[in-house]
């Protein structure tokens, strides 16, 4: 079951989730104003607008701290101004949502549900903790988060993986070719 609208408002936004941190937030300021799109850019300024991202997070994780202000960065450079809305849901004070999304996988990997304006569910991004260099890390959060911000959902989940591995074929090719 999707997110409500009215659950969706009850996350936090970038702005107040760094207020809320205080003078924690300066780390995570700092991953945002650090992160780059680079040749990602163009592409993530045509993804489909409007668009509704809920991020659960554990926000003591490592994870988190490094993943979610580039997730957030990718919002914030999304479609037109103000296309992509990002509500951030810290599980300690949203464990149903959690529950939900969070379950099953890496309980300190941020999952992120993107929704559409209708609010159809058009995917659900998961970091993957694979071993990455930390030079790497917002190149590919940036490539595997907008597949899902595009509703690319015949594509698997994206994160790091290990220098040099291919990904398979069937990641890059759309549905019924070979």
């Amino acid at each position: 079951m999707p997110i409500s609208r009215d659950r969706f408002r009850d996350g936090f936004t970038w702005d107040d989730w760094l207020e809320r941190l205080g003078e924690e937030g300066a780390a995570w300021r700092a991953r945002f104003d650090a992160t780059a799109l680079g040749n990602l850019r163009a592409e993530y300024q045509s993804v489909p607008t409007p668009r509704y991202v809920a991020c659960a997070f554990d926000p003591g994780s490592q994870a988190a701290r490094e993943v979610v202000p580039i997730v957030a960065r990718c919002c914030d450079q999304a479609g037109v101004a103000g296309g992509v809305e990002l509500r951030l849901f810290p599980v300690r004070d949203f464990p149903d949502l959690a529950a939900q999304y969070v379950a099953g996988g890496d309980p300190t990997a941020p999952a992120c549900v993107v929704l559409d304006d209708d609010w159809v569910q058009v995917g659900v991004w998961r970091w993957r903790t694979d071993s990455i260099r930390p030079e790497e890390l917002a190149a590919h959060v940036a490539s595997g988060f907008l597949d899902v911000l595009r509703g690319l959902t015949h594509r698997p989940w994206r994160g790091p993986r290990p220098s040099g591995e291919a990904r398979p074929r069937e990641a890059e090719s759309s549905p019924g070719t070979p």
